[in-house]
């Protein structure tokens, strides 16, 4: 039975701009689908329903990815940046008739709020996504394999592990469905939630709609394939959009010498290489970072305590006053980006989704190989060659090393000939789910269309610019069931038009405030 949803599930502020239309629910579903008569236990659902029912073409069900990145405001965030979408541009018009004619819908996957409860009973003891793991010295390599293997064991420790993983959420998915009465089940799905869609589709490909996959997993690997790809893909879109732009213009301030670039920000505090190595994409993020590094090296000599509002703030007010270039043009690029970085400031990376959710999938859906030896050697080599790459690859590893639980069924992608044809959508620079692995992925994905968009740096492209072929494709697929012709294609990147970033008076929020907020989360989902 759909009801207003709850506001400790759903922002307040969400229930008034769409009324009734935005709607929750609970679904029983069996703990585990192979074992006849297991329990029962709830997941949410959520859904926006369609504007124009007259028009109403069925649900589209919707995955932001993640793992472990809850729908319920992200869902919302997409229904409201759709029906935004200026009108007067071309490659938008189409794009606003998908939430009239679907109503938006999401299954909360389990172990989030809404749905079956699943907690580690410990937090992580360190920063899950801490850039700086790849320099441990060998002593503190030690404690951070025993911190991880911790974790690991107090997580699986707990039964409810076994039953998270995308084998059961496209179940749950599938008898929603039903429940719903969807004679097919339209997607769109973002990252990992292209792995959720392409899985389904090989699952079910009798009832499988139309599908859009965006920013595509290599769903024809193992995650721990997917993760092997990121540090040589972030560093390598460092070096080509902030460190070669930066010393090929003098007005950035940093010289021509890229090794002695590189060491300033390798060396930089560590505490602060989490919050700001991974945001540096442009020359004047390099220059920001290092200047305030700079700053902040001096600031904290001598910390007794981890004050790092009044770091921050006073990091600011020296932003302010500061002339960090000549031109005047760079230098208010660097001092807006300088502001970004300071404020807020916090002590690492905040978490980017649930992780106990995120490493029930991660670690159980698929085999992790790699031994203890093989990870110190990832992360030697990520620290000599690709040192702004970041040391997830060697975090999650080591925590899915010491999962104990073995793999669960995977959806046979040789399946996905018996379904209809997908369309795929990805960014050239990528840095979560690169090129690379989506062309992975289209290779085992037959008569599916892949477009590729020249040029465009990001996570998530459906919705964040004007490019005509992939807007325009996504909106005429959903909506007519027509996919473009070519198999491959490649256009140019068009950033969105200028937009109001201020509200008027009375307005809750801008085209502007909602499409960076939903670029904020799918950059971290």
């Amino acid at each position: 039975m759909w009801s207003v949803c709850p506001a400790s599930l759903v922002e307040s502020h969400w229930q008034h701009t769409f009324g009734p239309r935005l709607q929750c629910a609970t679904m029983r579903v069996p703990l585990d689908y192979d074992e006849p008569g297991s329990r029962e236990i709830e997941v949410t659902l959520i859904r926006v329903r369609a504007r124009d029912s007259p028009t109403r073409q069925g649900a589209l069900f919707v995955n932001f990815g993640g793992p472990g990145v809850s729908p319920l405001g992200m869902l919302p965030d997409l229904a409201l940046l759709l029906r935004l979408s200026p009108s007067e541009q071309d490659a938008n018009i189409d794009r606003q008739r998908i939430p009239r004619e679907f109503d938006l819908v999401a299954v909360v996957p389990r172990g989030l709020p809404g749905s079956a409860p699943f907690t580690c009973p410990q937090p992580l003891p360190i920063p899950a996504w801490l850039d700086s793991t790849v320099y441990l010295a060998d002593w503190n390599w030690a404690g951070f394999v025993r911190d991880t293997r911790t974790f690991a064991e107090g997580c699986t420790a707990e039964p409810m592990h076994r039953h998270m993983g995308t084998y059961e959420h496209i179940r749950d998915m599938e008898r929603a469905r039903i429940a719903l009465g969807e004679p097919r089940l339209n997607f769109y799905g973002v990252s990992y939630g292209t792995y959720v869609g392409a899985s389904y589709a090989a699952t079910f490909p009798t009832t499988t709609g139309r599908i859009v996959l965006d920013s595509v997993m290599d769903y024809s690997g193992t995650f721990e394939s997917q993760f092997a790809r990121h540090a040589p893909a972030r560093h390598g879109l460092f070096k080509r959009l902030a460190l070669e732009r930066a010393v090929a213009n003098p007005a950035y301030g940093l010289g021509t010498d890229q090794e002695a670039i590189m060491r300033r920000l390798t060396n930089m505090p560590s505490r602060l290489q989490g919050p700001w190595q991974a945001k540096v994409d442009s020359p004047a993020r390099l220059a920001a970072t290092l200047t305030l590094a700079d700053w902040a090296r001096d600031d904290m000599a001598g910390w007794q305590t981890d004050d790092w509002q009044a770091l921050g703030d006073r990091l600011l007010t020296r932003a302010g006053t500061h002339r960090f270039s000549n031109d005047t043009a760079i230098d208010g690029e660097i001092r807006a980006a300088a502001i970004a970085l300071a404020s807020p400031l916090r002590a690492g990376p905040g978490a980017r989704s649930d992780l106990s959710a995120y490493y029930a999938v991660v670690c159980g859906d698929t085999p992790w190989r790699k031994d203890i030896g093989d990870l110190r050697t990832m992360a030697n080599t990520i620290a000599a060659t690709y040192p702004t790459g970041g040391g997830a690859p060697v975090t999650v590893g080591l925590i899915c090393r010491h999962w104990q639980s073995t793999p669960r069924p995977a959806a046979s992608m040789a399946s996905l000939a018996q379904a209809p044809a997908m369309l795929m959508l990805q960014a050239e620079f990528d840095p979560a789910t690169p090129l690379e692995g989506a062309l992975n992925a289209f290779d085992v994905s037959p008569g599916s269309r892949l477009v590729a968009v020249r040029g465009m740096y990001g996570h998530g492209v459906f919705g964040m610019s004007a490019t005509p072929c992939a807007e325009q494709s996504v909106a005429r697929f959903l909506l007519t069931g027509v996919l473009p012709t070519e198999r491959f294609s490649y256009c140019d990147y068009v950033p969105s038009p200028a937009v109001r970033a201020r509200r008027d008076e009375g307005e809750e929020r801008t085209l502007h405030e909602v499409r960076e907020d939903l670029r904020a989360r799918l950059a971290d989902s």
